[in-house]
């Protein structure tokens, strides 16, 4: 299972400039060492049994032994770096991210000073920038992507305190089990102290009253005395509440007037556009069932029909988004994007790839863009690869 936080609602005050900076030079530091990683690793990486070795306290934070290693890390410093800088501006957060990694470069060649190896990665600053988000704000709620077995992918909301102790367990698990079985920890002991280096980074701005937290950090929450008034909270946070308030009671307003104007007992094609308008896909397509039942000449636009099987790939409902699709491809066979992104579903998801092939062999290459080329060209290379392993297909209508 694979976790990232992309966005966060926790109030921010400053913009993300020191986090996109930091992105953009990992990246850049990647795209020049990318060609001998290893050599990059031995001349720029943390060395253990050297002694102190000062300048590798800051190279061996920029240097990453892979795209995926790069991916995650710059994921996590884009949804943890949001809340850190969002609180104390661009040039503390860079301070402070400097500052994790070189102490915790230095405590680790102070334990592992007999020991031979070498580390390398910002994995240990991004726990640390994670255990600050959890003293800071620790009820407020990350956009996490998912990625379950490869195959299941979506977004959900969880609390920074939740994904932090998930994220902790983890690490502390792994390292358990490594122990037991008699291997060294490895990286996920180096992750904890970034995490412990951070703690204390947290608990000193907020101490030293250096950060505002609105009242919402994690010893007030514990001690059950959060604010219960908008007096209690700053002037930038109570009109970000307001606007908030607002706007969420103007939608609320815009639908109960909508939904007066339906007879809620009959289905309604209204109310299908209106669901398909809020991005309700799934709701949207058991009202065209409904529909279809009572109505069945009545047949939603071919604009719809694309925003509806699309909205339940979204959703990751790809058998209902496969009635949708086919139900496009009907009425317009030219468009055959929607053939690709079927084919998709047919391969990656329903294993039918002899149904993927026939879509995709329909479609017209020579109108993708570079991009929709090399999803036709994987698709392609999927499904041929799945019928030369034996796969069985079910040919059934979905």
């Amino acid at each position: 299972m694979i976790l990232f936080p992309i966005s966060t609602d926790a109030p921010i005050y400053h913009r993300p400039i020191g986090t996109i900076a930091l992105i953009v030079a990992n990246v850049a530091v990647f795209a020049l060492t990318a060609s001998d990683l290893h050599e990059a690793v031995d001349q720029y990486g943390l060395h253990h049994g050297a002694g102190f070795t000062p300048v590798e306290w800051v190279t061996s934070n920029f240097i990453h032994g892979g795209f995926i290693h790069l991916l995650g890390n710059m994921v996590f410093l884009w949804g943890f770096g949001l809340i850190v800088e969002g609180k104390v501006g661009t040039l503390n957060f860079l301070g402070i991210y400097l500052g994790i990694g070189v102490t915790e470069c230095l405590l680790e060649q102070a334990i592992f000073v007999h020991s031979p190896g070498i580390s390398f990665g910002a994995s240990a600053i991004i726990f640390g920038l994670m255990s600050i988000s959890l003293i800071w704000a620790p009820q407020n709620e990350l956009s996490v992507f998912y990625w379950l077995f490869f195959r299941f992918v979506g977004v959900f909301d969880l609390s920074v305190v939740a994904f932090a102790a998930l994220k902790m367990l983890m690490s502390g698990l792994i390292i358990i089990i490594f122990l037991m079985i008699g291997f060294p920890p490895g990286g996920e002991l180096l992750h904890l102290m970034g995490a412990g280096i951070g703690a204390v980074v947290g608990f000193v701005y907020l101490k030293a009253k250096l950060v505002d937290c609105e009242g919402w950090d994690i010893l007030t929450v514990i001690s059950g005395k959060t604010p219960t008034s908008e007096k209690y909270l700053s002037q930038s946070y109570q009109e970000a509440m307001r606007r908030r308030a607002n706007a969420s009671k103007a939608k609320r307003k815009r639908s109960v007037d909508l939904n007066k104007k339906l007879d809620r007992s009959k289905p309604s094609p209204a109310r299908f556009t209106q669901l398909l308008d809020e991005n309700k896909a799934n709701a949207a397509f058991a009202e065209l069932e409904r529909i279809r039942h009572h109505k069945p000449e009545w047949t939603p636009t071919q604009e719809q029909l694309i925003s509806l099987a699309r909205g339940l790939r979204t959703a990751s409902n790809m058998r209902d988004a496969v009635k949708a699709y086919l139900d496009f491809i009907e009425l317009n066979s030219e468009f055959t994007l929607a053939k690709l992104e079927l084919a998709e579903i047919f391969v990656f998801v329903q294993e039918r790839p002899s149904a993927a092939l026939r879509l995709l062999e329909q479609c017209e290459v020579d109108s993708f863009s570079d991009k929709q080329k090399k999803r036709h060209q994987q698709a392609t290379l999927h499904a041929q690869s799945m019928i030369n392993d034996g796969i069985i297909e079910i040919d059934f209508q979905s």
